[in-house]
């Protein structure tokens, strides 16, 4: 059977250690909640926003471990103009984003009395509890960061949620997915089309014990200023020429899962973006 590799462009031999693939430094704990059946989709969005994320907030010696924390509500339509190898049929209402210190702070963040006695409670009241739901902890890589200070709150945010084809080796799959990323930002007219562009990395096991891990290996996230430049990006002649035939190399069979999402800032450390607890507008029907 011939070996899989992803992508012409590596050669395993070569890989240097690079500080994505290490656990080593801060992290960030990716959650893709699914939302109760009978409960409608604004008024879901509507208590992440306006009661669960302010109530994370306010429990200092919970929140005192978060660096960060965003969280991205799913667009009530789908984005026309994706790859057909892109799959947006996912069960998923968006992304919660919290960036802590280092692993090690994750497992005490995550068996802190507070969080079982007062974040834990309210989580059942609006997401799914039966295993729908993945969570992923992941290091970023920044291929494109125009401004530290970018203001995130109401872009639009894309995510593209990658598994490592199966007997793949860890550092060979994360180094593709790293020159696949380099070879998207040497377009100039496809970076100049974004407003930030980062790489997520799973890391290495063991993760901490309390969660069970998807198997999501990679999160490829595109910031727009506007839902309509997504399918923009995908139709360009740049992306079809250029970028898109690698994908199938570095995806391997799977159909990566992708979400579009409203960004909402809860809080940040990293920049002098304004934070807000007031809800973004939805226009949800149910």
């Amino acid at each position: 059977m011939t070996q899989y590799l992803p992508g012409p462009w590596v050669d395993p031999a070569r890989i240097e250690p690079k500080p994505w693939l290490n656990n080593d430094g801060i992290v960030k704990l990716m959650e893709f909640p699914v939302r109760h059946a009978a409960m409608s989709r604004r008024a879901f969005h509507l208590y992440w926003q306006r009661h669960h994320s302010p109530n994370v907030m306010n429990v200092t010696a919970f929140s005192q471990f978060m660096r960060k924390y965003t969280t991205a509500h799913v667009l009530p339509s789908s984005i026309a103009g994706l790859p057909t190898l892109y799959r947006q049929s996912t069960p998923f209402e968006g992304v919660s984003e919290v960036w802590i210190n280092n692993l090690e702070e994750v497992g005490a963040w995550l068996s802190h009395p507070l969080y079982a006695e007062l974040i834990r409670p309210d989580e059942p009241r609006f997401i799914r509890q039966d295993g729908c739901g993945e969570f992923v902890i992941v290091k970023e890589e920044h291929l494109h960061e125009p401004t530290q200070d970018l203001v995130e709150s109401g872009l639009t945010k894309l995510f593209v949620l990658i598994r490592r084809p199966p007997g793949l080796d860890h550092d060979v799959f994360h180094a593709a997915a790293s020159e696949y990323g380099r070879r998207l930002m040497d377009q100039p007219t496809l970076r100049g089309m974004l407003q930030k562009f980062t790489i997520s990395h799973r890391l290495r096991d063991p993760l901490p014990s309390g969660l069970a891990f998807a198997d999501i290996e990679m999160v490829s996230e595109m910031w727009f200023d506007r839902p309509d430049r997504i399918a923009s990006f995908f139709s360009h002649s740049a992306y079809v020429q250029y970028v898109h035939p690698h994908e199938k190399s570095l995806f391997g069979a799977s159909h990566p899962r992708v979400l579009a999402a409203t960004i909402h800032v809860v809080h940040d450390e990293f920049s002098f973006q304004p934070t807000t607890m007031q809800p973004l507008p939805f226009n949800w029907s149910d």
